[in-house]
């Protein structure tokens, strides 16, 4: 059986879900008879039982609305809520899905991917899914192989740079390469700039004389293929005619020519994403382009996801109010699923300096986890009781890595483990180029590439333990082996295949430092905080200068503040269940302590959302006394 085709989007969508209800109704009328005496033997019969309600989903709250309606499809979407439903089961042609933080963006993509192999006999094979990142990918192919099963497999999965980089792959010979050609590293790239100077022909030619390509490549070259050769767009349109944009308000210039390439107008395209969590335009992110979705394609129909399952009411409510006054979706809501009456207020606390709201923030942790210390115990600040939240559910987040410094200082003091999020590439750490020349070169080493990497990390650090007479210094074996550490993720995911593992790492694979097994409070900037949430945040800093974040002799454009203010609004909604905003009125910038108001985004938000810390309880001298001790 085959779900409502979804045709009417938003709110008017939701009579066509439940007409299955009326049906039954009619059904059982028709089968009354108008005698008497059949309505007189079914008077004296006692009614049926009331069947059970379905079981609660363990993922996400239950829907009442959806009471019932579990039996429609396969399955697949029984615990999608009503919107997500109406977006997983939307027929073909261009559609533009807009997904508030926390409304279930990577859950709906996958399983209107699912949906469409499973019910609509769209074949696998045809489906192609694009991310920006190689752990968005991951975790949409691991999301797919668990709703699928093996034929999961043949859907194509992976970013931008390495749909690019297949592309390139089989059209090698067009643009003058072999179909061996490798990505340049860094030490290559150099040398060929030194030797063309500033003459972008030359240093491209010298790259293709060495069967190479720069990275920026990856995608510059299947565009201009692509639009030189129509014959070569339908190819591809016909291996793909299905195709899936994760975080789409976040593409470049290169990004969408190559995706209106891929698709015609009128094509199979389904993006997602929020404008309002537009934050990379320095990267060249331009959120026009989902704005002019609808110009952009045939008839292209638009679902909103509203319905929130992350966070508490009152920090949704300080979300959608801070970033009200520049939002990009016409009126902005996100709907709790968590309705609980006792969820705290946003916390906020106003620092006399930096090193008081770094203070503040050990402070609040030590008892939101009941106490790490005889000293907390002590001084009454924690009571030694068990809690619910862990170190591992605990994160602060920061305009700048500047600020890092003295939390971390403050957390360390306090005995309070902290990891800090790396958002580095694996080719830029040390030791990792000479790994991954090592494995190009080696010969004969057999086994899991795991276990290569370990080798070869070996035998390097080996080498980097003798001094030799040319040695520069720069490397240590420690070196080697916090490279092998960071490898062996991929390397574990690749299983055996070099070939893949080579052009992860070139295209710009990040380092999986972050562990979110490791029992310590992470620590990490509002950029690299997109895409996570944590149970308990901290968002520091947020003063005039730095949220929004000025620099001396420049100043904002609106635009700019209005990425600013997108910024605050990704900080915001990474808590689920409380959140702790903080100012300082002095801080160390720009090699001088200066002076500092609170952020104008704060202004946004309803005073009586915040609980004020600090204001009712002076400190006492005696306090004072103490903490200069």
């Amino acid at each position: 059986r085959h779900a409502p085709p979804g045709g009417a989007f938003g709110p008017a969508a939701a009579p066509s879900e439940t007409q299955g209800a009326p049906s039954k109704l009619k059904s059982s009328k028709s089968k009354s008879s108008p005698s008497r005496s059949r309505r007189t033997r079914a008077a004296a019969e006692p009614p049926p039982p009331i069947p059970p309600p379905p079981p609660p989903s363990p993922h996400e709250p239950f829907e009442p609305m959806l009471a019932g309606m579990e039996e429609v499809g396969t399955g697949l979407l029984d615990r999608l809520d009503a919107m997500q439903r109406v977006a997983a089961s939307a027929p073909g042609g261009p559609l533009l899905i807009v997904a508030g933080p926390g409304t279930g963006k990577t859950r709906t993509l996958t399983h209107r991917i699912a949906y469409l192999c499973a019910e609509l006999n769209v074949f696998p094979e045809h489906c192609l899914a694009i991310t920006f990142t190689r752990r968005a990918a991951e975790e949409l192919r691991s999301r797919l192989e668990n709703l699928l099963g093996p034929v999961a497999e043949d859907i194509t999965v992976g970013t931008f740079h390495s749909v690019g980089l297949s592309i390139l792959r089989e059209n090698a010979a067009a643009v003058g390469l072999t179909p061996d050609f490798r990505i340049a590293e860094d030490s290559e790239r150099a040398e060929a700039r030194a030797e063309a100077g500033d003459d972008e022909a030359a240093y491209r030619k010298l790259l293709r004389a060495r069967n190479l390509v720069d990275l920026d490549e990856l995608l510059e070259l299947p565009v201009r293929l692509l639009r030189d050769d129509p014959a070569l767009v339908e190819r591809y349109r016909d291996r793909w005619r299905w195709i899936f944009v994760d975080e789409y308000q976040d593409v470049d210039a290169t990004q969408y020519e190559l995706l209106r390439l891929l698709s015609p107008p009128d094509g199979n395209l389904c993006a997602i994403g929020d404008p309002d969590q537009a934050i990379y335009s320095f990267r060249g992110a331009d959120v026009s382009y989902f704005l002019r979705f609808a110009e952009d394609f045939v008839d292209a129909r638009m679902v909103r996801l509203t319905r929130n399952y992350r966070s508490s009411a009152p920090i949704l409510a300080a979300a959608v109010q801070a970033i009200a006054p520049s939002s990009l979706v016409r009126d902005r809501r996100l709907d709790p699923a968590r309705l609980d009456p006792e969820a705290p207020l946003v916390g906020r606390y106003g620092a006399t300096s930096a090193t008081d709201e770094a203070e503040f923030v050990a402070r609040t942790i030590d008892e939101l986890v009941g106490g790490v210390s005889h000293r907390s115990l002590d001084s009454g600040r924690a009571d030694g009781q068990a809690t619910s939240v862990s170190f591992s559910d605990i994160a602060v987040l920061y305009r700048t890595d500047a600020q890092a410094g003295p939390i971390i200082e403050a957390l360390n003091r306090a005995g309070i483990p902290v990891q800090k999020r790396s958002h580095d590439r694996l080719r830029d750490r040390a030791g990792v180029a000479e790994i991954v020349q090592e494995l190009r070169h080696a010969n004969g080493l057999g086994g899991s590439l795991a276990a290569r990497v370990r080798l070869a990390g070996q035998v390097l650090a080996d080498r980097y333990a003798k001094p030799t007479l040319d040695a520069t210094g720069t490397l240590s074996p420690t070196d080697i082996w916090a490279a092998v550490e960071v490898l062996t993720p991929l390397a574990q995911r690749c299983g055996d295949d070099l070939p893949r593992f080579l052009a992860e790492i070139a295209t710009g694979a990040e380092v999986d430092a972050l562990d979110p097994r490791a029992e310590a409070v992470t620590l990490l900037t509002l950029h690299a905080a997109k895409g996570l949430e944590f149970p308990v945040v901290f968002l520091v800093g947020c003063e005039d200068g730095l949220l929004p974040l000025r620099l001396p002799g420049k100043t904002l454009t609106d635009e700019e503040i209005a990425e600013e203010r997108r910024l605050f609004f990704v900080g915001l909604t990474r808590a689920q269940d409380r959140l702790y905003v903080s100012h300082a009125r002095r801080r160390p910038r720009f090699g001088s302590e200066r002076e500092s108001a609170p952020s104008p985004f704060l202004d946004a938000i309803d005073a009586g959302l915040f609980d004020r810390l600090g204001d009712t309880e002076r400190r006492r001298p005696k306090d004072r006394q103490l903490r200069l001790l």
